[in-house]
């Protein structure tokens, strides 16, 4: 008989011994007797179960080629006295009668759904197929070359073809987001339930067939169960996953995609063969630290990220190190000081800061992240800020590991009386909810945050009193939130409704009801003496900038209604709105961006203002389009009262762009869409205010009421204008543009559908020359890279009534261009009158030229 140790060696299960021992089977003749319970008893896993029943066939002569599938289960019980290879081997000579099991069918796939874009692989595949060499191939050699070369590529570059199959991926859940607001999308769940329903229903063979599938289910559950169990020998399952697999899991995802997305930024920067920083090659602490602070001072009222003593506890590691300096607080202080080099400008030089941020990546990994969740939260949070401030499409994903791994851990962290650690993850938390929701209302990507996360991370302690700098923070990811919840609601022109519109408003209005005292506008300007510092103040400025801005998203889609029916002579007019709505609505987006140029003065009077202020340009930008359109609005209705009030506030904002412009390519790409469009504006104003006085009388004319009309502005110079203002207020980064006809408009047609009929009308009845303004821009991710006024010229005659289309086939030989570059200087406007969340903004004074 031979030795147990040395069989139990031979195939592998020298680690049963023991436990085999310890139960009584001390040699092989006892063991070739056990039972199929016994090794279920003796927590055997499934495949080394088989691998000892194997080893008893063979030896007891039962050939390779029988198999000892235990799936095929016995109508009769298994005996504890019966061993398992009887137990086989009956199985074997006496199977049970087989079944025809039923076809099921599959659902039809859904026609109307965005096509699921191909994995990292697949692409990869799909180009090495496009080489001659490798496309002569048999389809087995080409998968098998197609593999090996996957799996010979170098990590950088196959974190290129996961990253953009990501993007791709996330894509493609931004456009089911959409599809699923969709009547299509709903009548497919429709068939699905039905479906489902249908293939529910079991057949009398399928339940004869149940019963006989009982016990080998059951063992099958039994032994997979084993896999997990922590006390079967070589398990290595770790406790803390096997509670919260699918969580973990997730969350894996999300940072292999935010470090993903790392490796791609780092690859961009450091292909300046610059020596990335570490422990041997540090930069100067004084400067770092300098930087460090800038970014603590510039953000921390607004945000919670770092304090001051957290700062100096990494740089007192970093510096001076009591051993080996660990990779996380190399990867913390590295970011933080690229992310000062933002705000304090004479730190660090553009090339060092994207270094110091690169480095800071590098030491930033999968093995770091899992050390402690906080941090990782919390450099995630970072990292987005500069991804942002960069223009990187990483920020998103950085954001959406930073949420994941706050939903994991959250749950099980301490509720000790103290809450430091709890009220440490909470803020960043609350931080991260802000992120996402930012890049929600302005890039207009699906917002991750759950309602779940806002329960988590915005619950207030109504016992316990917050400094200054928590109540900001609380109201700052309010006040986000309900701006990303506007940009849900709204997202399509169809969405605007008068419901929907109220809903908004009403929670808007909660919000500003509910502003503490010591955040509201009155407090601010009133003459008692203020504890708040230059950088509270304005980040409680900023806040109330975050909520008109959510004003303004709540009626832009109204806003570019309006215009599109002024240019069609009503045929496009929204049911849902009346006439005065409308006007209500303008009016109130008016008041809006000329409070938020009367806030911008503010802070730039506070010499707080950094010329790579994210919130600052994004705002200044929105108000001047705001402020234009209603200018443009005005001038179609032949209106000149409060046209130079905002032409005047847009200016303004447009001025504190300027200095912006040489540290920051978005605010630069910004001015050269606003000053062209302000230019038009201001030129079809002044003409209209010069026709008013043609004569000797009516220069002499003091009450304005006696003078003659003004004369309207053509919609066909209008038109281009008008549209483009559209363009901009509702989508001011290019990404999408959709006004709900089916008709993508673009900058080099935006003209051509809403005035076409009335271009051809005016054309056939005049002799004399229309002059035609067009916008032309070339939209990019930030923006729209260029744009200029072209001016052409189209001839007519009263006895040619061609279409728009066929003139313009004429226009090159006919062009004539004019340019505009006389200056206006601002002059005495009555302010309209404010409603009561904006005569605050009588307070601080208004505009040069301005009555107030």
């Amino acid at each position: 008989m031979p030795e147990l140790s040395d069989i139990l060696g031979r195939i592998g299960l020298s680690t049963y011994l023991p436990i085999l021992s310890e139960n009584g089977f001390r040699n092989w003749e006892t063991v070739v007797d056990i039972t199929e319970d016994d090794l279920t008893e003796l927590n055997f896993k499934l495949g080394h179960r088989r691998a000892l029943q194997r080893e008893i066939a063979t030896w007891r002569g039962v050939p390779q080629k029988i198999s000892l599938d235990t799936e095929a289960a016995s109508p009769e019980p298994i005996s504890l006295s019966t061993s398992a290879l009887e137990t086989l081997t009956r199985r074997q000579l006496t199977p049970p009668p087989r079944e025809k099991r039923r076809y099921r069918r599959h659902p039809r796939p859904d026609a109307h759904a965005p096509k699921k874009p191909k994995t990292a692989y697949v692409n990869f595949a799909d180009q090495l197929r496009t080489d001659p060499e490798i496309s002569q191939l048999s389809f087995v050699l080409i998968a098998r070359e197609v593999g090996r070369q996957w799996q010979e590529l170098p990590p950088e570059q196959k974190r290129v073809w996961e990253s953009n199959a990501a993007r791709a991926m996330q894509e493609h859940e931004s456009q089911m987001d959409k599809y699923k607001k969709t009547d299509e999308w709903r009548k497919y769940q429709v068939y699905l339930n039905d479906f489902k329903a249908q293939q529910a229903q079991p057949s009398a063979a399928v339940r004869r067939g149940l019963g006989s599938r009982t016990t080998s289910q059951s063992i099958r559950e039994h032994s997979q169960a084993s896999l997990d169990s922590p006390g079967s020998p070589g398990s290595s399952v770790p406790s803390s996953m096997s509670s919260s697999g699918t969580d973990a899991e997730v969350c894996h995802n999300a940072l292999t995609l935010a470090f993903s997305e790392l490796t791609s930024l780092r690859g961009e920067i450091l292909t300046e063969a610059a020596r990335p920083y570490d422990e041997w090659h540090l930069p100067s602490e004084e400067l770092t630290r300098r930087s460090i602070y800038a970014f603590i001072r510039g953000t921390g009222s607004l945000l919670y990220m770092w304090s001051y003593e957290q700062a100096d506890e990494i740089l007192d590691r970093i510096y001076r190190p009591k051993g080996r300096i660990d990779p996380m607080d190399m990867a913390e202080c590295f970011t933080i000081a690229a992310m000062g080099a933002h705000y304090d400008l004479e730190c660090f030089p553009d090339r060092i800061r994207r270094v110091l941020y690169a480095s800071g990546t590098l030491h930033f990994n999968e093995g770091t992240a899992r050390m402690d969740y906080l941090r990782t939260m919390r450099l995630l949070l970072t990292m987005s800020f500069y991804a942002l401030l960069e223009k990187h499409m990483s920020a998103r994903y950085l954001i959406a590991a930073g949420l994941q791994i706050a939903r994991w851990k959250s749950p099980v962290l301490p509720r000790s009386s103290s809450g430091a650690l709890e009220g440490h993850w909470r803020k960043i938390y609350r931080s991260l909810i802000f992120m996402d929701s930012w890049l929600s209302y302005t890039l207009g990507y699906s917002s991750e945050a759950t309602p779940q996360d806002v329960v988590m991370a915005c619950y207030i302690e109504h016992d316990a009193s917050h400094a200054i700098d928590e109540i900001i923070h609380m109201q700052t990811s309010k006040i986000g939130l309900i701006a990303a919840e506007i940009t849900k609601t709204l997202a399509a022109p169809d969405f605007a409704t008068r419901e929907n519109v109220n809903m908004l408003r009403q929670k808007l209005e909660t919000w500003r009801q509910e502003v503490p005292l010591c955040l509201q506008l009155p407090t601010l300007i009133s003459d008692s003496p203020s504890d708040l510092s230059l950088f509270q103040r304005r980040a409680i400025l900023m806040v109330h900038i975050m909520y008109l801005g959510a004003v303004i998203l709540v009626y832009r889609q109204s806003l570019v209604a309006a215009a599109e029916s002024q240019l069609t002579d009503g045929a496009s007019n929204n049911p849902s709105f009346s006439s005065n709505d409308v006007r209500h609505y303008q009016t109130e987006c008016a008041i809006a961006g000329q409070t938020i140029a009367r806030i911008l003065r503010l802070i730039s009077f506070d010499g707080t203002l950094t010329r790579r202020c994210w919130l600052i340009i994004y705002w200044s930008f929105t108000a001047s389009i705001v402020l234009l359109h209603s200018a443009a609005t005005k001038l179609l209705d032949g209106e000149v009262h409060g046209v130079e009030m905002d032409l005047g506030f847009a200016k303004e904002c447009m001025d504190m762009l300027e200095p912006c412009r040489n540290s920051e390519p978005i605010a630069t790409k910004y001015l050269d869409m606003l000053w062209p469009l302000y230019s038009s504006l201001r030129d079809v104003h002044q003409r209209m205010v010069g026709r008013a006085k043609t004569s000797i009388s009516s220069l002499l004319q003091e009450d304005p009421s006696r003078m003659s009309p003004q004369v309207a502005v053509s919609k066909l110079e209008m038109a281009p204008i008008s549209e483009k203002l559209s363009l901009l207020l509702t989508d001011p980064f290019g990404r999408k543009q959709n006004f709900g006809d089916g008709v993508r408009r673009t900058p080099d047609n935006l003209f051509m559908i809403s005035v076409a009929t009335q271009a051809e009308s005016e054309l056939a009845e005049t002799d004399s020359e229309c002059t035609v303004h067009t916008v032309v821009a070339k939209a990019t991710w930030t923006g729209v890279e260029h744009a200029d006024v072209r001016t052409s010229s189209i001839g007519s005659t009263s006895r040619e009534r061609s279409p728009l289309l066929a003139r313009q086939r004429r226009e090159p030989q006919q062009r004539r261009h004019q340019s505009a570059t006389t200056q206006t200087q601002i002059t005495g406007a009555p302010v309209a009158q404010l409603p009561s969340w904006t005569i605050f903004a009588l307070a601080y004074g208004s505009s040069p030229g301005v009555k107030a």
